[in-house]
């Protein structure tokens, strides 16, 4: 039986707490007008809920596919917390380093990567070759990419509470 069938605490949960940001983010769309299109939000997760994260997944609503890791961010942290000034020095460091990307790269997105990976994936490539191993890396994402911050390859195994058997 679908857990969809028999609604749960979880199920309750993960509606009350929707509905509720749902409201909040149409109020503030609606006072913002025009000026939503200058807003930047972020979301803080613990990296292993970083998966299918229900407050950012409901700010996406409301902003537009291109604006995913431009003005709408995902914050990994290593706490169960974040405080509002460790939320707000982590989006001024990425606004921040964008700047610096675009003014010694000429990319503002460069920043948002290691500035090393695309050197040192080739070095990779070239390596496991020499030593006769496969190479095991994820496909190369340009700079400035706005697919979700998470996992986002679709598969044949359970991904949600609602599929396990």
């Amino acid at each position: 039986m679908s857990a969809h069938a028999r609604p749960g605490p979880i199920q309750w949960a993960a509606d009350m707490q929707v509905k509720h940001w749902m409201g909040v983010l149409s109020d503030w769309k609606q006072q913002l007008g025009p000026d939503w299109d200058k807003v930047y939000a972020a979301s803080n997760t613990i990296y292993v809920a970083r998966q299918n994260n229900v407050l950012f997944s409901t700010l996406a609503q409301f902003f537009k596919p291109e604006d995913i890791n431009a003005r709408l961010m995902l914050i990994e942290t290593m706490g169960f917390t974040t405080t509002p000034g460790e939320m707000l020095e982590s989006l001024t460091r990425i606004i921040s380093d964008r700047t610096v990307g675009e003014t010694f790269f000429g990319n503002a997105f460069l920043m948002d990567y290691e500035l090393m990976g695309g050197d040192a994936r080739d070095t990779i490539v070239a390596e496991t070759k020499a030593r006769g191993l496969p190479t095991n890396l994820p496909p190369r994402v340009p700079f400035g990419s706005h697919q979700w911050p998470t996992l986002i390859t679709p598969g044949n195994r359970p991904a949600s509470l609602a599929d396990l058997p």
